[in-house]
């Protein structure tokens, strides 16, 4: 029984560790389709409604009050091959965007409203046979009941309501700060694993084993958490400027069920009560824009994320039976480390059309031994381009972005505290993402 809920724990937990709540990769890493054109490398110009995520000292240049709206459509391509066997994701496609209206008071004040889907994506794989695979070379038919195909699938998403204030301090020093009203869902579906009941009775008379299925299980759960983002900006000249944006680690806490298909054949209830505190991250970037000559700006930014804090997550069972089957081996160890993403970008302003490219570093934080088909973690290279039109006081902006993940090759992880087939899922891993962006902007 506690190798089945580590198990389970271990894949769906990865995942909302690895995309749910602030992510590498999976997640977007930035909105609007003119800073993600310009390689999400923003926190340094940070000149328009997309501040409230790069630098929200950046709305303080705001000279007009207005709207903006971005809609975003991740479109992941994974493979997963474990010897010979090989499946690929369906094809689903997730949305995302941002959302903003900010407000000038006065001359040096700017207030208003940002919301953006910091998560919008999943993994949904067309599998044939995996479980059989996993578990060779014991048949299918061994298993009570037999082992078929299960459902792979992860949605995952989180919403950030942000009501934000940006002040002028002097032509020179802007600074910005958000309140971060985080709401956290996902739900994963995969198979349960099993359980080999023993007979008991001395050798050589005893029976063969029972192995029990268990079956399609289902993660469901949802959560809130809040925190906060503290931008400055500094101009020295019309020519440079240099941002900061910190955002604070966040607890999330998030409640729901875990159910388990057949698990009532070793006379359990088929769910539980699920409860879990997570932490988000701390975010630290850094950036600088310039403008080398009149019509062309150039960005670079460094992001950091304190990854190291998902080194272990407690899980709770509102079940006591659930939860004295699996006691304090709930707690999950992730080993994550810290990263740090590069990113540079470009922009060619013709007056009335701009014309943008960007390019991003963004290595993987997950080891191999916490690595599963739910929501693989990987190193991408990341290259993004697009344009923009304006006519008044109407902007639209389009950009193309394709992640190419690094393949990795995964050994079999081994613990003293799991069996070693229950540690990590090994095999290739290969994924690439393609993202369409539009973005409009109105002020008055």
């Amino acid at each position: 029984m506690k190798s089945l809920v580590r198990t389970s724990l271990v894949l769906t937990l990865a995942a909302v560790m690895t995309t749910g709540l602030f992510a590498n990769g999976l997640n977007l890493n930035g909105f609007g389709a003119r800073a993600t054109a310009m390689g999400g490398a923003f926190v340094g110009l940070a000149n328009d409604y997309t501040a409230v995520f790069f630098n929200p000292a950046g709305l303080a240049l705001l000279k007009k009050g207005g709207f903006g709206l971005s809609g975003d459509l991740l479109m992941p391509s994974a493979k997963y091959t474990l010897g010979p066997y090989s499946m690929e994701t369906t094809g689903k496609k997730y949305p995302a965007g941002l959302l903003g209206y900010f407000q000038p008071i006065g001359e040096n004040l700017v207030v208003g409203v940002g919301a953006y889907t910091l998560s919008g994506l999943g993994a949904a794989w067309d599998n044939t046979g995996l479980e059989a695979t996993l578990v060779a070379p014991t048949p299918p038919a061994a298993f009570t009941p037999a082992l078929t195909p299960s459902k792979w699938e992860s949605f995952i998403g989180s919403v950030t309501v942000a009501p934000s204030i940006a002040v002028k301090v002097t032509d020179m020093l802007y600074l910005g700060a958000t309140f971060n009203i985080n709401y956290g869902f996902f739900k994963t579906e995969q198979w349960g694993t099993y359980m080999v009941l023993s007979p008991g009775a001395p050798q050589p008379m005893a029976a063969a084993p029972l192995i029990i299925n268990f079956g399609q299980q289902t993660l469901d759960v949802k959560g809130w958490g809040f925190g906060a983002t503290f931008g400055v900006l500094v101009k020295p000249a019309e020519w440079i400027s240099l941002g900061a944006t910190f955002r604070t680690q966040a607890k999330i806490s998030l409640s729901g069920t875990t159910e388990i298909e057949n698990i009532n054949l070793i006379g359990l209830e088929n769910s539980s009560g699920t409860k879990m505190s997570v932490v988000s991250p701390m975010w630290l970037a850094g950036g600088i824009a310039v403008k080398p000559v009149e019509k062309l700006t150039l960005t670079f930014d460094a992001h950091y994320t304190n990854w190291s804090k998902l080194d272990e997550i407690a899980v709770e069972f509102d079940d006591p039976i659930w939860a004295a089957n699996l006691g304090e081996e709930a707690a999950l160890l992730l080993n994550w480390a810290n990263k740090t993403q590069l990113r540079f970008g470009a922009e060619y302003d013709l007056g009335n059309f701009a014309i943008r490219g960007g390019y991003y570093y963004d290595p993987a934080p997950a080891p191999d031994e916490t690595l599963n088909v739910l929501v693989p973690s990987f190193t991408f290279n990341s290259i993004a381009g697009g344009f923009g039109f304006k006519s008044g006081n109407l902007k639209i902006d389009l950009a193309l972005e394709y992640l190419m993940g690094k393949d990795r090759t995964v050994a079999p992880a081994y613990n003293d505290e799991i069996p070693p087939e229950l540690t990590n899922m090994p095999g290739t891993y290969k994924m690439n993402i393609l993202v369409p962006m539009f973005s409009l902007s109105f002020g008055f």
